[in-house]
């Protein structure tokens, strides 16, 4: 691999430190930009600060930028743009005041394609209908970056993700809140898990395959293509669920809350990795049980943590 230094951006998030392990075990040097102290080698700081982003990629002059910086969920619409895509805007201004230009990877997102018509596994080449505010912002993050590259030649590869899995995820997200409230219960008097909609389908890959396809891409990705990241199977989020109750040895009961059911919830998503696969050889090599299993452990570790 000719590429030695990568910068990450968003280096102490769920992807983001599995994606510097990654690295490191491929033998680059690894940098980061983040808002919060991340260890040796990381720059602190906003993505709105647009200054501190030049002077950081001109001291840093990494080989590979990998995007990952931004926001998932928020009570205020309009902190999914800014974070996402004018964060987006200022990190490739940045870049292109380099005289050497680094390869982007920038991570997006399957919520991009929102409501599908067809149970077959989405493709890259599959219409992109956004049903939240988080989706379109990562469709506008998607469309600007594609601009740099087509007006200004800048090297851009997309990584759409589905949905990950695995130890550190914030309990933000379905599958790591069960994990945390079942790792409660096994210390606690708590014997029921609450949860939203049961019913809907999704892709599940692990986090460090994600790493993988992304350490991948940055040497094989083609500039202005996207690629899904993704199992290529669909299972019933209930499925996860029941799997990680059945890793414990406390009898357990689940409840649908209401108030937790998402709207415009996407019934069913799965994705082809075909292409990313014939790019760079790619496939996902850690089963859901594994993930799962790995997500509950992880938790147990932490609930310890957190009750202290």
């Amino acid at each position: 691999m000719n590429m030695k230094r990568a910068f990450i951006t968003g280096i102490s998030g769920f992807v983001g430190r599995h994606l510097r392990e990654e690295l490191l075990r491929e033998g680059w040097d690894v940098y980061g930009f983040d808002i919060r102290p991340a260890g040796e080698n990381v720059f602190v700081g906003d993505l709105s600060d647009r200054a501190l982003l030049s002077q950081v990629m001109l001291d840093c002059q990494p080989d590979a930028v990998f995007h990952l910086a931004g926001i998932i969920k928020s009570p205020d619409p309009q902190a999914y743009y800014t974070s996402n895509l004018f964060g987006t805007l200022n990190l490739l201004d940045a870049v292109m005041q380099m005289e050497r230009r680094p390869k982007v990877v920038l991570a997006s997102s399957s919520a991009v394609y929102g409501l599908t018509k067809s149970a077959r596994p989405i493709t890259e080449r599959s219409p992109l209908r956004p049903v939240t505010e988080y989706a379109v912002s990562k469709v506008g993050q998607e469309t600007a970056a594609l601009r740099y590259h087509y007006a200004f030649g800048l090297d851009v590869v997309i990584a759409r993700m589905f949905n990950l899995l695995g130890p550190g995820q914030s309990p933000d997200l379905a599958c790591s809140a069960f994990a945390r409230q079942i790792a409660l219960a096994e210390i606690s008097e708590q014997d029921e898990i609450v949860t939203g909609n049961l019913d809907a389908k999704r892709d599940f890959v692990d986090v460090r395959d994600a790493a993988c396809a992304f350490a991948l891409l940055a040497e094989k990705g083609d500039a202005g293509q996207a690629y899904n990241v993704c199992s290529g199977n669909a299972v019933a989020i209930q499925g996860c669920l029941q799997e990680m109750m059945s890793q414990s040895q406390k009898q357990l009961s689940a409840r649908i809350d209401a108030a937790r059911v998402q709207k415009n919830d996407v019934p069913v998503q799965v994705g082809s990795f075909q292409k990313l696969h014939k790019a760079a050889g790619w496939n996902p090599r850690i089963p859901l049980n594994e993930s799962l299993a790995d997500l509950l452990n992880d938790w147990r570790e932490r609930v310890k943590v957190e009750l202290k």
